[in-house]
């Protein structure tokens, strides 16, 4: 106790507050996760690393980009171990494909926890990543034209226009010799301008300055320094914590109002130019990109809430996760030389710099470059799920518990 009593004097003031109140009103949650388990489940005699901290166990760690401490959990434990979480809590981390495989392909019977799901609507409101059920379906159902191959193939040009331009002013930047360039952040206003007019017919304009706020806005939700806020994690755990008068909530709120609004204002020029259609003209103004689909969907209700929440959802998923795998490979390329020098060979023989989609494709080197960095930095190594009810999770290869024991399922 006196460990704990430590770790929590040492947070900043404000998440002390957070966290007591949290607490108290959640106290009852915690207990019933923590006792209700099966008596037959065989989660406590799973080997698994120690806790790395009293209050929050190894959460922190297993969402971590760099992802070496993780690979070696794996040497350690094998491919299923038990994972503390919050408050001593024990979850289990998967990693074998026919346990992965079976769980995600139920996912009505593995549904997200709800602390993870309030974080998310927290984020983007009611959209595809937090629906569950038949909701997931039915969204998911009306999105899927938006990025079927054909779509995605038409689509290309703009990704090239955009990235041409980024390019240029890259090079203007570096005429008086090297210079030090925040890759990150030139991706982040690339992938907004490309989301932007791909996904909703709109230009932002971001890499020209054009979109301040809306960078802000992301900055204050997905930044490094929102990130780093323990409240952050905490309110995605605690909802009463998301309500307390503290600075991040407000700065969040603020930043979600600024998405919010993005949002409509997308909504309301698409709808204008309909408007401004002769009868019938709609079906030919409304394409396969996801604004389309969303007003195809439900035209007399395009303002409603849902429709913002998938615009919001897909800004930030797409707009963030491609920025950051695309720094992390430029990142091992600037690692790893001769792997580098490869690339460019392969890309340097390629006639013209417009490819096709299929031109793409086709480059067999920058695919096993893409790929083994998506493994090696992917945007989402790990997902929570929880069962809804008792479940027999089945392994590809038995493990060895701590009591020495073959294991070739888990309860």
């Amino acid at each position: 106790m006196q460990h704990i009593l430590e770790e929590i004097n040492s947070l900043p003031r404000s998440t002390k507050l957070a966290l007591v109140t949290a607490t108290a009103t959640s106290a009852a949650y915690l207990a019933c996760n923590h006792f209700s388990g099966s008596p037959k489940s065989s989660i406590p005699s799973l080997r698994g690393p120690p806790s790395s901290s009293l209050i929050s166990g190894n959460l922190f760690l297993i969402f971590d980009p760099d992802i070496d401490q993780l690979e070696q959990w794996l040497k350690d434990y094998g491919n299923v171990f038990a994972m503390p979480a919050l408050f001593g809590v024990k979850g289990v981390y998967l990693a074998d494909p026919k346990a992965v495989a079976y769980v995600t392909a139920r996912f009505t019977a593995f549904p997200k926890p709800p602390a993870l799901n309030f974080a998310i609507r927290r984020l983007t409101g009611p959209g595809l990543v937090a629906a569950e059920g038949d909701v997931h379906k039915r969204q998911r159902r009306i999105l899927q034209p938006s990025f079927s191959p054909a779509q995605v193939k038409q689509l290309t040009p703009a990704f090239l226009a955009k990235t041409h331009q980024l390019e240029s002013m890259l090079r203007s930047q570096c005429l008086g010799g090297p210079k030090t360039i925040n890759v990150l952040e030139w991706l982040d206003h690339l992938t907004l301008d490309i989301i932007g007019e791909t996904a909703f017919g709109y230009d932002f304009d971001s890499l020209h300055g054009s979109s301040d706020e809306l960078a802000q806005a992301f900055d204050d939700l997905l930044g490094e320094t929102a990130m780093a806020d323990p409240l952050h994690f905490i309110a995605g755990m605690f909802p009463s914590a998301a309500k307390l008068p503290l600075k991040r909530n407000q700065v969040t709120a603020n930043a979600l109002a600024v998405l919010q609004k993005m949002g409509q204002e997308l909504v309301d020029l698409k709808r204008k130019e309909l408007e401004s259609l002769p009868d019938g003209g709609a079906d030919e103004l409304l394409g396969k990109d996801l604004l389309s689909v969303l007003l195809r969907s439900n035209m007399k209700e395009a303002v409603a809430h849902p429709s913002l929440a998938e615009i919001v959802t897909f800004v930030i998923a797409g707009h963030d996760t491609t920025s950051s795998s695309t720094s992390w490979t430029l990142y091992a390329l600037a690692k790893n030389p001769e792997i580098q020098r490869k690339l460019q060979e392969e890309l340097l023989a390629f006639p013209h710099d417009s490819p096709t989609l299929d031109d793409l494709n086709n480059m067999t080197y920058l695919d096993w470059v893409i790929k083994e960095s998506l493994r090696r930095h992917p945007g989402g190594h790990a997902m929570q799920r929880t069962p809804a009810n008792d479940e027999i999770i089945p392994l590809s290869e038995p493990i060895i518990d701590k009591n020495g024991k073959e294991v070739n399922e888990i309860l």
